[in-house]
């Protein structure tokens, strides 16, 4: 333990950073492939299953007759219907075939030691009689029939296709044995691709959150010498602790909950209908983990200065309306309003990158009154400016934190924000793409619980063309 901590407390941030990103995404890479090879698996085994359902229904459906379910069949019939069998499904991976009346048993089989015999607690002969295609699977040695080919203990799939004279009850049902060979080797073809391609789609996302880590933590050597300069040394110690933490717990939610339910859907037999509300969450989860990665990114370009925008003339209600559809899912408590003055209204701006801004603020709002209330989104001139501003009913400022609210990383310490889900770095990029932009941004609150208002300021499109003119 000495070695690894001495080489955890001289390892760079960008080092710990990979090396425990390296190890989550190796456990989440095992977990969720053992669990899409599990899915794989149930998915081309009923395809398969479906297949050879509609196969038997049209080749082996036309031999029979309803005659020939309703007691023992006369030796030349039997005889007859053997040789077309066996001729249909020779070479065609059916190592055995059982003809089932609807009373259970046996009239036909290609092992004639069978006929005769009666099911006994047998599921998936009683679905198939209900009108149901069923299967299972088995190994060699445990089926009850003799199989053509099988060898030890190799594994079969027994399929149950239902058998229909045209009413709407099965008159009787096959009982088919298939050699999984071929289904074998296609389902290990499709792992194999998935593999690759969930290790690749790992190893981009390790190596893309590290050169994210990278730029962030060049930036932090920067103002960690300027503070050394400045005999501020713990500074900087203590951002990059606060960065270590703040992104590690950022990144430790979603995976968490991308592991358990991975394990979940890996070790257990779920119905489907849990199977597909675990898969949403799991990419609920990607969801947030690509959000971070966003918005680490902006970060990093904005601090480099490789954020590049465009500014055109930007009708504010198209905008806003272009943001609130990031919101269709509100929760009921919430409700957003909106109201405009000096139609029609115009600012010269980024289209994106102000969708981006109000995207952030009316989250905020909504994120930021757990207990519900109204958002309201306010539009009007002043002079040769736009006013855009979002208030809420929800947790308010503090007047001391009003000073430090668009800080990187800053987030209000108080206990009821402290389950509020968030890297306190929305409001520094709403703060530096407004700006940019030539605007500047607002904030104002009567204190905690009281709600808040921030106000976007941009150049009015009218004075933008107004000065256009006069120039020409």
């Amino acid at each position: 333990m000495i070695p690894l901590r001495r080489w955890w407390a001289g390892t760079s941030l960008v080092g710990r950073f990979t090396a425990v990103g390296l190890l989550l995404t190796v456990v989440l890479g095992l977990l969720v492939g053992k669990a899409t090879a599990s899915a794989i698996r149930i998915t081309a085994m009923d395809e398969e299953a479906q297949r050879i359902a509609t196969i038997v229904a049209g080749r082996l459906g036309g031999l029979l007759r309803p005659e020939d379910l309703q007691g023992s069949l006369p030796p030349d019939r039997y005889a007859e219907i053997d040789r077309s069998i066996q001729g249909r499904t020779a070479d065609t991976g059916t190592l055995a075939v059982n003809l089932w009346r609807a009373d259970g048993t046996v009239v036909y089989s290609t092992n004639h030691a069978s006929v005769g015999r009666r099911a006994a607690n047998d599921d998936e002969l009683a679905d198939a009689l209900t009108g149901r295609t069923a299967r299972s699977i088995e190994p060699a040695g445990r089926a009850d029939t003799v199989l053509r080919g099988a060898a030890g203990q190799d594994p079969v799939m027994e399929i149950y296709v239902p058998l229909m004279f045209g009413g709407s009850r099965a008159a009787g049902a096959f009982e088919v044995y298939r050699d999984l060979h071929d289904v074998d080797a296609r389902i290990g073809a499709v792992e194999r691709a998935t593999a690759i391609a969930l290790g690749t789609g790992m190893a981009v996302l390790l190596a893309l959150l590290v050169l994210v880590v990278r730029g962030a933590s060049r930036q932090l050597r920067t103002q960690s010498d300027d503070l050394a300069r400045l005999a501020a040394q713990q500074e900087i110690d203590r951002r990059q602790t606060e960065f270590v933490g703040i992104v590690s717990h950022e990144l430790r939610t979603p995976l968490t909950a991308l592991l358990g339910f991975s394990e979940l859907l890996l070790t257990r037999d779920v119905p489907d209908a849990d199977r597909r509300e675990w898969t949403a969450l799991l990419h609920s989860g990607a969801q947030r983990l690509g959000h971070l990665v966003e918005q680490l990114l902006d970060v990093s370009r904005l601090d480099e200065g490789r954020l590049e925008l465009g500014r055109a003339r930007v009708p504010v209600a198209g905008a806003v309306q272009e943001a609130l559809e990031s919101f269709a899912a509100l929760p009921p408590a919430h409700r957003i309003e909106q109201s405009y003055r000096g139609e029609p209204l115009e600012a010269v701006a980024d289209r994106d990158k102000l969708v981006q801004v109000l995207t952030n603020l009316i989250s905020n709002a909504v994120k930021y009154s757990p207990d519900g209330g109204l958002v309201r989104v306010d539009g009007r001139p002043n002079g040769s400016t736009v006013r855009i501003s979002v208030t809420d009913e929800g947790l308010g400022i503090p007047p001391e934190e009003m000073a430090t609210i668009f800080d990187r990383f800053h987030r209000v310490d108080d206990e009821r924000r402290r389950t509020i889900e968030g890297t306190g770095l929305g409001l520094y990029i709403t703060r530096q793409l407004v700006e940019m932009q030539g605007g500047r941004i607002e904030v104002y609150s009567l204190g905690p619980r009281r709600g808040s208002t921030f106000t976007v300021v941009l150049p009015a499109a009218a004075d933008e063309a107004g000065e256009d003119d006069a120039d020409g």
